[in-house]
């Protein structure tokens, strides 16, 4: 046979949230009000310094840049000045590289350890394997070396590229 038990009921249980809502102390109230809405943010993930990532109850701050390169993907949108060099994070992989100052044409290549690959996708703009002038060139310094961007032309030149090691 089932008892009902009555509980008893004390006063200080009137406190409560669960009974009234409790008021925020007026410098929580202060900060949440001057805090931007999530909605409101208008940062795009290339123009930030850094991100966050989490892992349990621990957190790091790390730069786009060396994000992408752990996924082993990497994506630059670069200004180039005249006889400038960029180095590249990887010795082989996919390239697809635009000289975004002169061109919509992308040119794609697959690049070897020893300085050797095929271009797959030529552009006019674009030079692989060696150095020449009044282009922009994709080249490396010796076997297993990573492979450099450099603008040998005598201005400056934008170049977007995306490379999978």
């Amino acid at each position: 046979m089932l008892r009902k038990i009555k509980l008893p009921f004390h006063k200080s249980l009137l406190g409560c949230s669960f009974f009234f809502p409790i008021s925020c102390p007026l410098n929580i109230r202060v900060m949440a009000d001057s805090d931007i809405r999530e909605d409101q943010m208008t940062l795009t993930y290339s123009s930030v310094n850094y991100v966050r990532a989490l892992k349990d109850n621990n957190s790091v701050l790390v730069r786009p840049e060396d994000l992408m390169k752990q996924g082993y993907v990497y994506h630059r949108n670069l200004t180039l000045s005249a006889g400038e060099q960029y180095e590249l994070p990887y010795s082989s992989g996919l390239i697809m590289i635009q000289n975004s100052s002169r061109t919509y044409d992308k040119a794609v290549a697959t690049l070897c350890g020893g300085g050797s690959g095929t271009v797959i996708v030529p552009s006019s703009p674009i030079n692989f394997f060696s150095e020449v002038s009044d282009k922009v060139c994709v080249f490396n310094t010796g076997t297993n070396t990573k492979y450099v961007i450099k603008n040998t032309k005598e201005s400056s030149t934008g170049v977007i590229l995306t490379f999978i090691g």
